[in-house]
């Protein structure tokens, strides 16, 4: 069973007390060891004294790591410099159960390696690398001879993720390990790395305590272990993902994780950010599709893929809905057990349902011509709903008109704006985390503030934040 280990900051030896809280704050939500990043004390008179008051305080077994400015630490020291650290901290008695050494450093120096020997065998050696830039060119390499290494007992690779094929590269090296293995990819796009490295043979996955994460994308302890249920993956766990760009503000790993765990389904679900582009999404969606071991079983789609989503699964062969043929946007693909694609529309009866009047003989300004705007129109004029498109880009606003090919749907006419009973904005303006979190779409497309007083509803497809500035002006 892969062990959860918190990462825990300590700036200074005088700020023991607080990694100590934090770590028992960490250790009541699930952590099982510790790792305490001291980077910057090497040659700091208290540093043994305090380093041993850490390891004794903790309730749970400790790695001591002291990262490099190279590796994406703050160490600015030696090899040599923290060889003489080892041995004031063996001097107290007290050691760690693993200290983590980067591999460049136990290399060049012997003074490093005999200082690490001097702990004794209850204190074992992780070997690690970090490129804080990209997958390293060396990958293959760079593991063979860090697995070659016999007082290894636990190898570590962390690199910064670029897209999905980075983590299923991670899983790979998980799968053919010599001996216990940590590979994780930092960034936001590596989340998967975390959560599933139980799943596919890590010795542990780190994540962040209170005090915040020491590397990009990790999560906190309580969300690896409640939300993401960390312990119970298993290699039959199904996994699905939610794809855009942005991603983070998504509620949907809160919702689907609990749907999950409340009716006891062996799935996960997580956010998994791609860059905008049909070339991004193909290739992200190809790559986990290809991994048989990483069991994907659906994706939702948001801004800006539902166009492509509904092109993939075209492409692919697969099924696609009637309503996300008419919408010409899909914001869910389905993988079925033969690992057929089927493409449908959420949206568009969502909307429907949950506009607040009868759309039948109802006028709609709907604001944006993208994905969610294609699943509006398909829904609304469907129920009877007479629209009206306007967007930043008119070209692509008219595309819309005529790919819908019905008299109900226009492009909006911004001398004839009265008559709206519904406001409708699917851009992704306002939208926490997005390209113009602080604009109102109204005042971006030109069109005037009355047009709220009019209308008997104002619907707001963005839900982070909760107030938008669309929702403020209404």
């Amino acid at each position: 069973m892969a062990l959860v280990a918190v990462s825990i900051h300590v700036p200074t030896p005088d700020d023991v007390e607080t990694a100590l809280s934090q770590s028992t704050s960490a250790i009541e939500e699930g952590a099982d060891i510790v790792e305490w990043r001291i980077d910057a004390w090497p040659g700091m008179e208290q540093a043994a004294e305090a380093v041993d008051e850490l390891v004794k305080n903790a309730s749970v077994p400790s790695i001591l790591t002291v990262r490099s400015v190279a590796e994406g630490g703050e160490f600015e020291g030696t090899a040599d410099d923290i060889a003489q650290l080892l041995e004031a901290v063996h001097a107290t008695g007290t050691c760690p159960r693993y200290i983590d050494l980067e591999a460049p450093m136990w290399l060049e120096s012997e003074a490093l390696r005999s200082a690490w020997r001097d702990m004794g065998e209850d204190t074992g050696l992780i070997l690690s690398r970090h490129d804080m830039l990209g997958r390293p060119g060396d990958l293959l390499r760079a593991m063979a001879d860090m697995s070659s290494i016999e007082e290894a007992a636990v190898v570590k690779i962390a690199w910064r993720a670029r897209s999905a094929r980075d983590s299923i590269e991670a899983f790979d090296v998980l799968r053919t390990r010599a001996k216990p293995t940590i590979a994780l990819c930092m960034g936001e796009a590596g989340l998967p790395t975390r959560v599933l490295a139980g799943r596919e043979g890590a010795f542990l996955s780190f994540a962040a305590g209170t005090g915040g994460p020491t590397a990009p994308g990790q999560c906190s302890v309580r969300d690896l272990v409640s939300r993401y249920r960390f312990r119970e993956l298993d290699a039959e766990t199904d996994v699905f993902c939610i794809l855009g760009d942005p991603v983070a503000h998504s509620i949907s790993p809160i919702v689907h994780n609990a749907g999950f765990a409340d009716t006891g389904f062996n799935g996960v679900f997580m956010p998994l950010p791609v860059a905008p582009g049909w070339e991004s999404f193909k290739a992200t969606v190809g790559v986990l599709l290809e991994d048989g071991g990483f069991r994907l079983r659906g994706l939702c789609i948001t801004l800006p893929h539902k166009e492509h989503a509904l092109r993939f699964v075209k492409e692919s062969g697969g099924t696609i809905s009637d309503i996300a043929q008419r919408a010409g946007a899909a914001n869910t693909i389905v993988v079925d057990e033969e690992g057929a694609l089927v493409a449908d529309n959420t949206d568009a009866p969502a909307i429907v349902e949950t506009l607040g009047i009868e759309p039948s003989g109802s006028r709609i300004a709907i604001l944006g011509a993208g994905g969610a705007a294609r699943a509006a129109v398909a829904g609304l004029v469907e129920a009877g709903a007479r629209v009206d498109l306007f967007n930043r880009t008119p070209e692509r606003a008219q595309a819309l008109v005529e790919a819908m090919d019905d008299h109900m749907c226009t492009l909006g006419d911004l001398d004839e704006l009265s008559g709206y009973d519904v406001i409708l904005n699917t851009t992704s303006l306002g939208m926490e985390g997005g390209p113009d979190p602080e604009a109102n779409p109204l005042e971006s497309l030109g069109l005037p503030d009355w047009m709220l007083e009019e209308a008997s509803v104002v619907y707001e497809c963005v839900y982070a934040p909760r107030n938008t500035p669309l929702v403020e002006a209404a």
